[in-house]
């Protein structure tokens, strides 16, 4: 059923009452029309004037909307519900397309799942309930939800990952409505950038011995805090040199993409994990917190490392919440004073160990595989830039020097 048009009578020069059809779209105002408003349904096959009672535009809206539907309904001797139940019989709800997508995506990691469930709903709401079906979502629809988030102060990046997250959704379901490329948030890559030898002799010398073996391990494998976060003894392979990342379904842990890969594990760090084992703290995970639970606070703690370390670049500011109960408060901090430098985190350490491979002579594909990722190109990004300081014979026997 299509929307009704709204019609105004005006007067002409001559003195005759006219009507003249209200504009809408996008940048037309309708807010300021006053009444009274007509509109023309079609009655047996006629149409025929209809004088509304409603006095302003969204009301006039509505109402010739619920008219439309009442005479559609009556010609096929049906109440309006019975109708619109019939019309909408084989159309899918947005919300049922939702429920759907984020039961079968259940499997996904939580936090995956959390985001999924947290951009679609939020995509409902957006929605505001004027659009219910999944046929009734098409590019403007998607061009108003991106400029919500725009609205709402969101990054580009985030703005980008929400509205694929609404993509996919529509995908599946067979709906072809994007939003153009051309209007996607720029979302600039994030370069590799390893952590140097100098900020590493650093950090490390203000571990203590257990912070130190936790980090050794994110700088050994490449592996994602999770990946470390559930890292057991039984998939430590000791006569292999080899920790084989695979799902603990007890644990909810599933690795990313749901593939299980062999990560070698360079000599150091074995003589590490061997000693470890003799007086493990958990019998069954390697790092575990003081309650003995799997341990998920490595950036908190590589943060606090750095700040004592004296690496913190005293440039960046970002706002946290202190206090508990009642008392929490937003402030805005520096890292000149606080633990928040955004220059130390856990994936730089994921990008040093994939650079040093690299830089060692391991074939890019294979480095694919060790790092858990199904594009080649995503690999890529992680191959850091060699420090200019290791190639300085290099570039010296360049010119002859």
């Amino acid at each position: 059923m299509s929307t009704p048009s709204l019609y105004i009578r005006e007067k002409t020069p001559e003195g005759a009452w006219r009507y003249r059809r209200i504009k809408e779209g996008r940048g037309v105002k309708t807010g300021d029309q006053t009444g009274p408003f007509f509109t023309r349904p079609f009655v047996n096959g006629k149409q025929i004037w209809k004088t509304l009672d409603a006095q302003t535009f969204k009301e006039a809206k509505e109402e010739a909307g619920q008219l439309t539907a009442a005479i559609d309904a009556q010609s096929k001797g049906l109440t309006v519900a019975e109708a619109e139940l019939l019309t909408n019989a084989n159309r899918i709800p947005i919300k049922t397309a939702v429920d759907t997508y984020l039961e079968q995506k259940r499997g996904k990691a939580k936090k995956t799942s959390a985001q999924y469930r947290l951009t679609l709903n939020e995509f409902i709401e957006a929605l505001g309930g004027k659009v219910r079906f999944l046929d009734e979502i098409t590019e403007q629809v998607l061009r108003r939800y991106k400029n919500y988030m725009v609205d709402q102060g969101f990054a580009g990046k985030t703005i980008d990952t929400r509205l694929n997250i609404v993509f996919f959704l529509l995908k599946k379901n067979g709906v072809k409505a994007r939003v153009p490329r051309d209007e996607m948030p720029t979302v600039e890559d994030e370069p590799a950038v390893p952590y140097t030898d100098e900020e590493l002799k650093r950090l490390f010398a203000e571990m203590d011995e257990e912070e130190g073996i936790r980090y050794k391990f994110f700088l050994g494998t490449g592996c994602r805090d999770k990946e470390v976060t559930f890292a057991a003894w039984s998939d430590i392979d000791f006569d292999k040199k080899a920790y084989h990342v695979r799902r603990k379904e007890d644990a909810s842990f599933t690795p990313k993409s749901h593939e299980s890969r062999d990560i070698p594990l360079p000599d150091s760090l074995v003589v590490l994990l061997r000693a470890r084992r003799k007086n493990a703290p958990h019998d069954r995970w390697i790092f575990v917190n003081e309650e003995g639970r799997p341990d998920n606070h490595f950036l908190r703690k590589l943060k606090r490392i750095a700040k004592r370390a004296g690496l913190n670049c005293g440039q960046c500011r970002t706002t946290i919440t202190e206090g508990k109960y009642d008392k929490k408060k937003r402030i805005e901090v520096s890292c000149k004073d606080r633990p928040v430098c955004e220059h130390f985190y856990l994936h730089r350490f994921r990008k040093t160990c994939a650079t040093r491979w690299h830089e060692a002579g391991v074939p890019v594909r294979t480095i694919q595989v060790w790092l858990g990722h199904k594009n080649l190109e995503t690999t890529m990004i992680y191959l850091g830039v060699t420090d200019t300081e290791k190639l300085r014979g290099h570039i010296n026997a360049a010119f002859g020097d």
